[in-house]
């Protein structure tokens, strides 16, 4: 597990690491024999990039069942009209999600609760900006509210869904709820002393990639502690990192920036995986990791360890802060009901 790792975590955090890993590093085999005949899977940003080609691998082993979670229907089935025609005798559907609206959140997990049966949850939409912007409804700021504050709202909701869906279809296996996370983490150098909200809300200086790079810090530290209160013989939660992949959205090049950037950008392509690749990662997150990924980060198709700050006395403190502001914010904010008793009061 991630939290057994702390040696190697200054080694994980290297430029020289991350060169080997996007350089050198293959991906890994799932097991043999997998057929996910008859189960269903729902990813979130399904339609296009990485949550497209990992709907596809799920399919490509048998998927009865695959959900698409979108913010536009159009998208969505355009997106579900392609695999239809790959997979024809799967049942593909589309379902719509906006992110930054908690009712929209909360109707999509209303309808996950009435799938038949739930075996497998991607949380894969996510957010980088190259501007502080705000969400309208929250009034947080915009990457900080889609990657963190309601992707952990909507773990909140999902989680007893796919429990319950495990125990009444007498599954075999523990359902698996992998949120993505990024390896950028390991270079966040936030603190906070008093509110970590305020702190990430309201940075003095904003920069995309730092900023990006710590709510996924933050959603490691919040998975790594709720992974605390339930059993791994019920869920498996874990945190999945497709690494550096080439034709996600997330790295653009513009024919503006100048000398420097433009070069950084060709790197970039350069060490970026190709996408089928990197959704690898999250396939085995989902049929390979077991038990021991619960609670933990998986990247370059293995457990690796948390960031080096979720080590020390320092980090545990922020947690601790980020636990007890999140669970404040959410259950004030919608219908979520706390499966585990807090270590503190919300009163």
């Amino acid at each position: 597990m991630s939290s057994d790792l702390q040696s190697s975590a200054n080694w994980e955090s290297s430029t020289l690491c991350t060169l080997y890993k996007q350089l050198w590093v293959g991906a890994k085999p799932l097991p043999d024999n997998i057929s996910l005949a008859g189960q269903t899977a729902v990813i979130t940003g399904g339609n296009a990039g990485l949550g497209f080609e990992a709907g596809r691998q799920l399919l490509q082993l048998g998927l009865s069942n695959l959900v698409i979670a979108v913010r536009s229907r159009s998208k969505g089935e355009a997106a579900a009209s392609k695999l239809r025609e790959e997979f024809p005798l799967s049942t593909i559907t589309v379902s719509i999600v906006d992110l930054t609206d908690y009712d929209s959140i909360t109707n999509f997990c209303r309808e996950c609760e009435k799938l038949e049966r739930l075996d497998y949850v991607i949380l894969n939409a996510g957010l980088m900006a190259s501007e502080l912007r705000r969400a309208e409804r929250t009034g947080h700021e915009l990457v900080f509210q889609t990657n963190y504050l309601s992707t952990v709202f909507m773990v909140l909701l999902l989680v007893p869904t796919l429990i319950s869906k495990s125990k009444t279809n007498k599954s075999d296996h523990p359902p698996v709820l992998s949120i993505v996370g990024s390896d950028t983490m390991y270079s966040s150098t936030f603190t906070a002393s008093t509110s970590v909200f305020d702190t990430i809300d309201n940075p003095p200086s904003y920069e995309e990639l730092p900023h990006y790079a710590t709510t996924k810090l933050l959603l490691m530290m919040f998975i790594s502690r709720l992974a605390k209160e339930v059993d791994s013989e019920n869920i498996i939660i874990n945190v999945c990192n497709p690494g550096l992949t080439n034709g996600t959205g997330l790295v653009h090049h513009n024919e503006d920036q100048g000398l420097l950037n433009r070069v950084g950008s060709m790197l970039l392509r350069g060490l970026g995986r190709p996408i089928h690749v990197g959704a690898s990662n999250y396939t085995y997150a989902l049929l390979a990791a077991g038990l021991e990924s619960h609670g933990s980060f998986v990247s370059d198709w293995s457990i690796k360890p948390y960031a080096p700050i979720m080590y020390t006395t320092d980090g545990q403190k922020i947690s601790d802060m980020l636990w007890e502001e999140t669970l404040r914010e959410l259950t004030a904010s919608g219908p979520v009901s706390l499966w585990f008793k807090p270590s503190f009061s919300l009163l």
